[in-house]
């Protein structure tokens, strides 16, 4: 009997999942926020859920079609430039703040994905963080520490 690569990947998913539902429910919230309809770890909860029952469902579910994967055109230099600035990326996020960490892990992403467009991946890192760092604190009133922000005197 053959296992499907699928299956094994849904496996390890499942695993992820799990611990990352398990961590979601290490995470501390204020008093005054536990009985809160949303809060700091309702969406991770969910998101775990939601991956656990995801992958569950690849795992029990036959498939339709075997898939062969050649691995001879696949990039796995991209992949492991991806997973070794995301492990950097949660390094440095409390030391230089959210802003110029998210900026510079989505700008070396694209980078290392392929794109060249220097604009694209400006416009699509920078900007766009700080249009979401503005959606959390400026309507949403979510406070996020960023040491970086805090040096510019953009947030106090």
């Amino acid at each position: 009997m053959r296992i499907s690569t699928v299956k094994i990947i849904s496996l390890l998913f499942f695993i992820l999942s799990a611990f990352y539902l398990y961590t979601a429910h290490q995470i501390r919230v204020f008093s005054f926020d536990e009985d809160a309809p949303f809060n700091a770890k309702t969406f991770p909860i969910y998101l775990g859920y939601l991956g656990m029952f995801l992958s569950a469902l690849y795992i029990i579910l036959p498939e339709r079609t075997s898939t062969e994967v050649n691995h001879k055109v696949l990039d796995y230099k991209s992949s492991l430039f991806l997973v070794l600035i995301t492990i950097v990326y949660g390094f440095i996020i409390l030391k230089a703040g959210f802003f110029l960490s998210t900026s510079l892990f989505l700008f070396l992403s694209y980078y290392f994905l392929g794109e060249r467009r220097w604009i694209w991946m400006f416009i699509l890192s920078f900007p766009f963080v700080a249009l979401f760092m503005f959606l959390l604190h400026g309507i949403l009133d979510i406070y996020l520490r960023d040491p970086f922000l805090k040096m510019l005197g953009i947030i106090g």
